[in-house]
C-alpha cells in the first residue's frame, strides 16, 4: 500500500500519538491547520501511477517557494513578507503578512528522484510518481549434473 500522508514536524506528536496512533489519522487530530499554523492547504489526488499534490499559495512569488526531499520526506515551504497600504479620504487600510509556512509529507512508495513541480496562478502542482512493483520472477530450474549411479 502506498501512502502520501502530511505530517507536522514539531507539533505535539506525543499527544496525537495517544489519540491517533495510526499515522494517517494523526493529521486529522492536529487542529493547527484550522488556526493557520500550516499556512496553506493541499489537495492530493491519486491514480495508478502517481499522486498529484496541489498546494494553494496565492500571492507567494515563485522565488519564495522551496520544495525539497530529504530522508523520505517532501517539504514544501515559503517565506512570506508582504505589506499592502491604502489611504482613501482619511481612512487608512494597512495589512501585512509575514513569516514562514511549511508542510511535510511522507514519501513512502514514491520515486523521489522523479518528482516534478509546476507553479501557476498561486497553485503549486507536484507530480509524485509511485514506485512500480517489480514483476515476480519465474522460478529458475537448476540442471543437475553427474551420473545416476553415483
Amino acid at each position: 500500500m502506498y501512502t502520501l500522508v502530511p505530517f507536522h514536524r514539531n507539533l505535539n506528536r506525543e499527544l496525537s500519538n495517544v489519540f491517533a496512533p495510526d499515522h494517517f489519522l494523526r493529521s486529522f487530530f492536529d487542529m493547527s491547520d484550522l488556526v493557520g499554523q500550516a499556512g496553506f492547504r493541499v489537495d492530493i489526488r491519486e491514480d495508478e501511477k502517481a499522486y498529484q499534490l496541489e498546494a494553494e499559495l496565492p500571492g507567494v512569488p515563485k522565488d519564495k517557494l522551496n520544495v525539497s526531499v530529504e530522508e523520505g520526506t517532501l517539504t514544501i515551504s515559503a517565506d512570506l513578507n508582504e505589506e499592502k497600504k491604502e489611504e482613501h479620504g482619511g481612512y487608512l487600510y494597512n495589512e501585512r503578512r509575514s513569516g514562514h509556512v511549511e508542510r511535510c509529507f511522507n514519501l513512502e512508495g514514491i520515486e523521489a528522484d522523479n518528482i516534478t513541480a509546476e507553479y501557476k496562478n498561486g497553485v503549486l502542482m507536484l507530480n509524485l510518481p509511485k514506485v512500480q512493483p517489480t514483476p515476480k520472477k519465474e522460478p529458475k530450474k537448476i540442471e543437475i549434473t553427474g551420473t545416476e549411479n553415483g
